[in-house]
């Protein structure tokens, strides 16, 4: 790949849907007919975000960019509040329900960003951002309904690629696994030498997305049949949904996992392999710089899940982007949008790639700043990524039946059948109690085959 080559050529789903409405900046005219001119006023915004914990040096750019963003506007003034992993969901739920908080949110991609859009409790960007802006923000298509784009990408997260130390399975005499029956094996050789072969913790419950996803991907033809099946069209237990289970069945009973992944969290199990307790390990990959620099450039390499199926997303890496909105209270909408653009200026862009190593979730990014070895190899699996399945199934599923049911089976108190038939029950369950939910699937799945 030459290094000059646009990123949003190269990541799957980049492209703004061509039905986005025309969005306006500052200035220019909006589709009511009025104009908004920048404000010279005192303005004070606050926005609550996400992603330190998964893109370490986050926190020192945004308050870096605020300062900036103040220098070239001194009259704005942004306070930021970093929000817990636990938090981050809920706390913008009651805040929507009070109508009072944030003006500028960060979501995650999908579903994460339009339920709180089909509750009303967001403005659509492309309201307020010119298209000529939004079309090079990446995977812009899954956070796009009914025309508009309600949330403007961030930064790309490949998810989820496998860690592997090579200095751990080269003293178990394995090599890294490239076929989902080689995994199995390794994980058998692995424990016999005494070697966790998968570190992860899955008590907090986002490890079971990750899972779904990663695992589950391989098993469907398409969003549609993910789409599908929170519709009722297709079923959460049949074989095509519900052969993930199977597969993650077979990870258990081969104890590929460390012993305690019940009891601890998702980021404390990936220290088990920091450490050197564990063969390999399933990271963000917008983190996957943080973890070479601790293990050492020679001792790590990238993968994405070996196959097991034989589905159009099989031993492909997902690609999603975590993103920014704009909240329906907020007083300067155009004033939200306007730092959102300062976001994605190219000093900006350049400056957010060398504090955390994620790749800016726009094509203008000069990839010629890709020289970690690890990183190159995650950008060429994530130029031929696909879509994360979690971004496109209701997070109420996602918790009850992905987190709950990944746990139960992890433990041993269940089996894949049992987890897939509970999560039919779960969808059942949504699908009589929240048909407006439903409904919004049923349009958001139009977009989808």
């Amino acid at each position: 790949m030459t290094a000059g080559r646009r990123l949003g050529a190269l990541l799957v789903a980049g492209a703004v849907a061509a039905s986005a409405s025309v969005g306006v900046g500052l200035g220019a005219r909006e589709g009511a007919g009025t104009t908004h001119a920048f404000p010279t006023g005192p303005v004070n915004l606050t926005m609550w975000w996400w992603g330190e914990q998964e893109a370490a040096g986050a926190k020192k750019w945004l308050a870096q960019t605020v300062a900036l963003y103040h220098k070239k506007h001194p009259n704005v003034t942004i306070k930021t509040v970093l929000q817990t992993t636990n938090g981050l969901v809920p706390a913008f739920k009651a805040a929507a329900a009070a109508k009072k908080g944030p003006d500028l949110q960060y979501f995650w991609g999908g579903i994460w960003s339009l339920e709180d859009a089909w509750a009303g409790s967001t403005k659509p960007v492309s309201d307020y951002i010119p298209a000529s802006e939004l079309k090079h923000y990446l995977n812009a298509a899954e956070d796009t309904y009914n025309g508009k784009i309600w949330t403007a990408g961030w930064y790309v997260q490949p998810s989820f690629p496998v860690l592997y130390r090579k200095d751990v399975l080269a003293r178990a005499g394995v090599a890294p696994p490239r076929s989902w029956s080689q995994l199995l094996s390794a994980c058998d050789r692995l424990n016999a030498k005494g070697i966790v072969p998968l570190a992860g913790g899955i008590s907090d419950g986002w490890f079971g997305g990750w899972l779904y996803s990663t695992i589950g991907a391989q098993g469907v033809k398409s969003i549609g049949d993910v789409l599908a099946a929170v519709s009722g069209k297709q079923s959460f237990s049949s074989p095509r949904q519900a052969a993930w289970w199977t597969r993650l069945q077979e990870l258990r009973d081969h104890r590929c996992w460390n012993k305690d992944i019940n009891s601890v969290q998702l980021y404390q199990g990936q220290q088990e392999w920091v450490e050197g307790k564990a063969a390999m390990t399933i990271t963000a990959g917008s983190d996957v710089k943080k973890f070479v620099k601790q293990v050492g450039v020679s001792k790590v390499g990238v993968m994405a899940l070996p196959k097991w199926g034989s589905g159009p997303y099989a031993g492909r890496l997902g690609s999603t982007s975590q993103t920014v909105g704009i909240t329906a209270w907020t007083k300067y909408p155009e004033v939200d949008a306007d730092f959102i653009t300062f976001m994605h200026t190219p000093e900006r862009m350049s400056a957010w790639f060398k504090a955390t190593g994620a790749f800016p979730a726009d094509d203008r990014f000069n990839t010629k700043l890709i020289t970690l070895p690890q990183q190159k190899v995650l950008f060429g699996l994530v130029k031929h990524g696909a879509p994360y399945l979690e971004n496109f199934i209701p997070t109420e599923f996602d918790a009850k039946a992905n987190f709950a049911q990944s746990q139960l089976l992890l433990a041993g108190k269940i089996d894949a059948k049992q987890a897939a038939e509970a999560s039919e029950q779960i969808a059942a369950r949504i699908r009589r109690t929240n048909r407006d939910l439903i409904s919004n699937f049923g349009t958001w799945s139009k977009s989808y085959k």
